[in-house]
């Protein structure tokens, strides 16, 4: 059930990540790092394992990596502009350095 929480907790995170990116260009996508760091650091802190962080990230990244891709109408939630790269990449990099820390 924790795990699934976890999943759940961390797809949702990328939802809004994925939503909010691309309002008010510097600032959205900042957010969306933040939130995203915040919200995977939260489910180790939570539930005291990192493997549940571990979980929330591959949530995260499963809904990020399906938005960065073309859809069956060819579009894209996530476009290929620098505030899209910087989510893609800067988001994981922030996702597994919560991970890294000690819950």
């Amino acid at each position: 059930m924790r795990f699934a929480f976890s999943i759940l907790f961390g797809a949702m995170t990328a939802i809004a990540s994925t939503l909010i990116h691309q309002s008010i260009p510097p600032l959205g996508v900042i957010v969306a790092i933040v939130v995203s760091y915040c919200a995977i650091w939260w489910l180790g802190r939570y539930f005291g394992k990192r493997r549940y962080k571990f979980a929330g990230l591959i949530g995260w990244f499963v809904i990020i990596a399906k938005a960065g891709s073309f859809g069956a109408g060819h579009e894209l939630l996530i476009q290929g502009d620098a505030q899209g790269s910087a989510l893609l990449m800067l988001g994981f990099l922030a996702g597994l350095i919560a991970v890294a820390q000690r819950a």
